[in-house]
C-alpha cells in the first residue's frame, strides 16, 4: 500500500473526515464546478454542450479511437464532480486514445432520480447520434457507478439505445439505503463515509421512488443482460458488503459476465487520489476495455 493512502486513512481517522463530508451532503456547495475547457491542458480538445438545460463535456487528444467512455462522477449524487475527473479524462484521452464524455448530472438536494434519468437518456441518445460509429463503455465511481449499473438495466428494457460494450465502476453505490447488516462491520475500517448522513442523501435522491426501485438501489434490479461488468472496491469501504453480496450471484447471471475485484487495504473511492494504486486500476480498467492483458 502507497504512502500516500497509508496517510489519507490516518489523517481521515483523526481529522473528523466523516463530519466534514456530513456537513457537504447537508448544505452541498454549488458554483465550483471545475470541469470545464479551462482546467484541461491544450493537449487535449474540449467540447462543451447541453442537454435539458444541464451541461458536458467530451474530451479526445489528437489521435482518437472509436472507443468512447461515458464517465459518471460520483459525489452522492449531491456534490459537484472534483478536479480529479479532469486528470481521469486526460488520462483516457491521451495514454488510450479514447474519448471520454462527462455528463453533468442534474444533482439533489435541488433534483431527484427521475430527473436525472431523463437527463442521462437524452444526453447518451445525443451522443449515439453525434457518433454513430463509436463503441460506448460506461465508467463511474460511487454514486455515478451506481448510477451507471442503474442505467444499464433501463437501456437494456427499454430496446430504443444500444447497450455499452462493457462497464467498469469504483466503489458503487448498490443500495441506497446502505440496509446490509455487514455495513455495519464494513463501517470501523471506512472512516470517510458517514453512514446515516448518506442515508438522508439517498432518501432526498429517491423523490417519489422506493428505496428498492432499481434506478436508485441497483442490486434490487435485473442483472441478466447487462453485458460485462468489472466492479472495484477496497476491504476499508462501506460499499463493500454489497459488492461482495452482487459478486456471490456472478454464475447465476445469464447474459452478464460479472468481475469483482477488492482492493486489499484500500479506501473508498481510491481512484479520486493521484496514487500508484489509482495508476494500476485506471490501467486494469483501460486493459478491460481495450480487450487487452488480464484483469
Amino acid at each position: 500500500m502507497s504512502v500516500k493512502i497509508q496517510m489519507i486513512k490516518f489523517l481521515a481517522g483523526i481529522g473528523n473526515a466523516e463530519k466534514k463530508m456530513e456537513a457537504k451532503l447537508a448544505a452541498p456547495p454549488r458554483g465550483g464546478n471545475k470541469i470545464d475547457r479551462e482546467h484541461f491542458t491544450r493537449k487535449v480538445r474540449v467540447k462543451e454542450w447541453y442537454t435539458d438545460g444541464f451541461g458536458g463535456i467530451t474530451v479526445n487528444g489528437s489521435y482518437t479511437s472509436r472507443k468512447h467512455i461515458l464517465l459518471l462522477p460520483g459525489g452522492a449524487y449531491t456534490l459537484e464532480p472534483s478536479l480529479r475527473y479532469v486528470n481521469i479524462s486526460e488520462y483516457f484521452a491521451l495514454s488510450q486514445r479514447m474519448k471520454v464524455t462527462i455528463p453533468f448530472c442534474p444533482l439533489s438536494l435541488e433534483h431527484n432520480v427521475l430527473e436525472v434519468h431523463q437527463y442521462l437518456l437524452h444526453a447518451y441518445s445525443s451522443l449515439i447520434k453525434e457518433y454513430p460509429e463509436d463503441e460506448f463503455f460506461f465508467m463511474g465511481d460511487f454514486s455515478g457507478g451506481g448510477l451507471a449499473l442503474s442505467f444499464l438495466q433501463e437501456l437494456r428494457d427499454i430496446h430504443d439505445l444500444p447497450m455499452p460494450v462493457k462497464t467498469a465502476v469504483i466503489s458503487p453505490w448498490l443500495d441506497i439505503a446502505l440496509d446490509n447488516p455487514m455495513i455495519k462491520i464494513a463501517k470501523k475500517g471506512d472512516h470517510l463515509l458517514p453512514k446515516e448522513a448518506l442515508k438522508e442523501a439517498g432518501n432526498r435522491y429517491c423523490g417519489p421512488l422506493p428505496s428498492d426501485h432499481p434506478f436508485v438501489s441497483p442490486i434490487y434490479g435485473d442483472w441478466n443482460h447487462l453485458g460485462k461488468i468489472l466492479i472495484f472496491s477496497g476491504t476499508e469501504d462501506i460499499m463493500t458488503p454489497d459488492c461482495e453480496l452482487l459478486a456471490e450471484r456472478a454464475g447465476s447471471l445469464d447474459g452478464t459476465e460479472l468481475v469483482y475485484k477488492k482492493g486489499a487495504g484500500m479506501i473508498h473511492d481510491w481512484i479520486l487520489v493521484s496514487c500508484r494504486e489509482t495508476d494500476a486500476t485506471l490501467e486494469l480498467i483501460s486493459n478491460y476495455f481495450q480487450d487487452s492483458g488480464e484483469i
